[in-house]
């Protein structure tokens, strides 16, 4: 059997034969197709065999090896669909995450990686992070609403965080973001990565099993429609949580001990940082100006 070396200089061959598009008629087109499918077919089991050789025997241990390698680097799904050499390389990314416990961020757990993207944070597996998985599915096999599975898992996990992945998993729903939102305004006090920037973007926790007051509950609403209004970017710097790990505060431009009200065109989204500076001017507190007067 010819090594993956030359099975793969025969597969470039071929698909450099296919000359000026122009020149090729359908018939010899399908021929060429079929000539590069054998040259491929000729490759593919070189490399499993190489790999078996070398004690790569499973995809499980490839994508993990590979992955060990490049630690903290962000590596794309045709790098690992080439390592693993199977066509669901990506349940299996899923296994080592699940099952194992290897801290695997993507696409589908965080807002910062794109879809496809993927990232070993640590070299080492986390038994907590296989445990809240276990815990996941037996909330999300319990009975009760989208949003009432997402809280109790919340509060199971308190008070560790969840991410994206996760929240979505034990919904059952596509709408989750909304109902976490819908949770917020109804006084259950969950941050994100817009109100600590410890949180990766897409990762949620419950800060306290405490629920907010009514009046509190109607600041957080008001609050949630000043941060979509600006974007979820300070209005001064233009920073955001998910590409600038800012955490974002809502401020009145007439403070409220000089007579300002908490209409929406009193309010603005800042960044901590350019928060701090406005106050500087008035020797006040930072912070969200909404959430603490309603506490």
């Amino acid at each position: 059997m010819d090594g993956p070396l030359e099975a793969l200089d025969g597969l470039r061959a071929a698909l450099a034969a296919q000359g000026d598009p122009g020149e090729l008629d359908a018939d010899s087109w399908l021929e060429l197709l079929a000539e590069t499918g054998r040259h491929h077919a000729k490759y593919s089991a070189a490399v499993d065999n190489v790999s078996h050789r070398l004690g790569l025997v499973s995809a499980h241990d490839r994508l993990l090896r590979y992955l060990r390698n490049h630690v903290g680097e962000t590596v794309g799904k045709d790098e690992l669909a080439a390592v693993a050499g199977i066509s669901e390389w990506a349940r299996r990314i899923r296994e080592l995450r699940v099952e194992h416990g290897w801290p695997i961020a993507s696409g589908a757990t965080r807002d910062d990686l794109r879809p496809g993207e993927y990232r070993l944070e640590h070299d080492a597996p986390d038994e907590q992070l296989a445990s809240d998985w276990r815990t996941l599915k037996t909330v999300r096999n319990m009975l009760g609403s989208g949003k009432a599975r997402m809280l109790a898992y919340l509060q199971a996990v308190y008070p560790r965080s969840a991410d994206k992945e996760q929240l979505s998993y034990v919904a059952k729903i596509s709408e989750w973001p909304r109902r976490v939102r819908e949770l917020a305004e109804e006084g259950w006090q969950i941050v994100s990565s817009i109100d600590d920037p410890a949180l990766a973007p897409g990762e949620y926790r419950l800060a306290s099993f405490e629920q907010l007051e009514p009046r509190a509950r109607e600041a957080i609403k008001l609050r949630h429609r000043i941060l979509d209004r600006d974007g979820y970017c300070c209005t001064a710097c233009g920073r955001s949580p998910t590409t600038d790990r800012v955490q974002l505060q809502v401020h009145h431009v007439v403070l409220v001990s000089e007579g300002g009200t908490n209409d929406p065109s009193n309010l603005v989204t800042l960044c901590k940082d350019c928060h701090a500076g406005r106050h500087a001017l008035h020797r006040s507190e930072v912070a969200d100006e909404l959430i603490n007067r309603a506490r």
